[in-house]
C-alpha cells in the first residue's frame, strides 16, 4: 500500500470500538446503566404526567366550549366535563403509583448506605426522593385542575 491511502478506507483494529461505519480513534463505552435510566425515570414521571393532563384537559374544554366549525361538534359539552373527570382518574393513579415507585427506590437505595461499592447508588437516593416529592406535586397539581369539574360546568 503507499503512504497516501485516505483514512476513510482504514479498517479499525480490533481494540477500537466501531461505533459508526468508519469507526472511531479510541474505544467508546455505548453501554447504558439502567438503574440510572429508571431514576431519571421516577424524577421526570409526576411533573410530565401533570402537564400532559392539563394540556389534555385544556385542549378538549377550549374546543368544546369556543370552539366553532366544522369538527368539533364532538367536544360540545358535557365532553368537556366528562373529559375531566376521566383524565383526572387516570392521572391521578398515574401519579400515585409513581410517588409509591419514587419512595420505593429510595428506601432501597437507604438500604445500600454504608455497603462496599455503595456510593453510587447513595449517590442516586435524592433523586428517588426528589421523584417521590415532585410526584406527589404532580398529584396534587392533576386534583387542582381535574376536581373542579365535579362542581362546576366546564363551560361555565
Amino acid at each position: 500500500m503507499t503512504a497516501g491511502r485516505s483514512s476513510e478506507s482504514r479498517v479499525p483494529r480490533p481494540d477500537e470500538a466501531a461505533t459508526s461505519s468508519r469507526g472511531t480513534p479510541a474505544p467508546v463505552d455505548v453501554s447504558v446503566d439502567t438503574r440510572a435510566v429508571v431514576v431519571v425515570a421516577v424524577l421526570l414521571a409526576g411533573p410530565v404526567i401533570s402537564s400532559v393532563h392539563f394540556m389534555l384537559v385544556y385542549l378538549v374544554a377550549e374546543a368544546g366550549c369556543t370552539g366553532d366549525g366544522p369538527g368539533l361538534d364532538a367536544f360540545d359539552p358535557p365532553v368537556p366535563t366528562v373529559v375531566t373527570l376521566v383524565a383526572t382518574a387516570v392521572a391521578a393513579l398515574a401519579c400515585a403509583a409513581t410517588a409509591w415507585w419514587g419512595l420505593a427506590r429510595w428506601r432501597a437505595f437507604r438500604r445500600f448506605r454504608g455497603e462496599a461499592g455503595s456510593e453510587e447508588l447513595v449517590d442516586r437516593q435524592p433523586l428517588a426522593f426528589g421523584g417521590f416529592v415532585l410526584s406527589v406535586l404532580g398529584l396534587v397539581t392533576v386534583l387542582f385542575v381535574g376536581l373542579p369539574a365535579l362542581f362546576l360546568s366546564a363551560c361555565a
